[in-house]
């Protein structure tokens, strides 16, 4: 995108051939005239980046729940624990599928579902096309479905298969928008319970960039403080406090993630070719 060779997230594999492959990457776009820039990259994954002369900069923070330590009781968790008893006694029910599940008519359902939480606008997000999704198969993915009073599809959560089968990762959260209040953190508790009970040990939330910073408790010095107002100044166009705040909720533990880069000029550009492929900038310059 613009010249730039956009990864999301850490070579996967074995770990022994990262170091070739990374190299072979970073040859491959620099035959092709591209920079190279690294998305949600992790902290273990650093000093493999910076062999390859490639330098790292905070990005955000992945909220992950341990699903063996997780659980609804306390204090600290009674909002989540109050939607999740709000929904049931109501009459929404949680339901499973595997890729190989989804018939012509779940599939139809869910695709009304995308259609209406989108609207007009584009997919946000290194996120698939659900064409895509409803091809990946069993080992790769999962779909949690919510299902409202009357029956009908309310909303469904897509999971990626990772790990090998040890995580589960948030890909996609659409619903209708008359659910109640609620509803996403409903289904999530829902998906964790499943997980847990078939043997995953944990799931990956969304990722939330700059929580760091964004944090009401965080302790910042002034350069800090400034990044803070100037990131709040974006709240409208990216919501960033609204899903650190969502995240928060679960009390997850969070692991840091980095933007690396090959030359500090380089980051404009490459934030600039973030946006584009993401949709949140109307920028289509691809090349091939």
């Amino acid at each position: 995108v613009g010249g730039v060779a956009i990864v999301s997230g850490d070579p996967v594999g074995p770990p022994e051939r990262f170091p070739s492959l990374v190299g072979a990457f970073i040859e491959f776009a620099h035959e092709r005239g591209w920079r190279v820039a690294i998305l949600g990259a992790s902290e273990q994954a650093l000093g493999l980046y910076g062999a390859h002369g490639l330098h790292a900069l905070y990005h955000g923070d992945e909220a992950v729940i341990e699903t063996g330590e997780f659980s609804l009781e306390g204090r600290a968790i009674r909002k989540v624990r109050q939607s999740v008893h709000r929904l049931q006694r109501e009459g929404y029910r949680a339901e499973i599928f595997k890729p190989s599940q989804v018939d012509r008519t779940l599939r139809e359902e869910l695709s009304a579902v995308a259609s209406s939480w989108r609207g007009t606008e584009p997919e946000r997000g290194f996120v698939m096309a659900l064409d895509t999704l409803f091809h990946l198969d069993d080992e790769h993915a999962l779909f949690v479905v919510g299902r409202g009073p009357d029956g009908r599809a309310a909303g469904f959560l897509h999971f990626a298969v990772c790990g090998p089968g040890s995580a589960l990762s948030l890909s996609s959260m659409p619903r209708l928008r008359e659910t109640p209040n609620g509803f996403n953190e409903w289904l999530v508790c829902e998906a964790v319970a499943w997980a847990c009970a078939h043997g995953f040990e944990r799931v990956s939330l969304n990722f939330a960039p700059f929580a760091a910073l964004l944090a009401p408790e965080a302790v910042l010095s002034p350069v800090q403080r400034m990044q803070r107002r100037a990131l709040l100044r974006l709240k409208g166009r990216f919501q960033l406090d609204n899903l650190l705040m969502f995240n928060r909720k679960f009390l997850p533990s969070w692991q840091r993630r980095f933007v690396v880069y090959e030359r500090r000029r380089d980051l404009p550009r490459v934030g600039i070719a973030a946006l584009a492929a993401e949709a949140y900038l109307p920028f289509t310059g691809r090349r091939q």
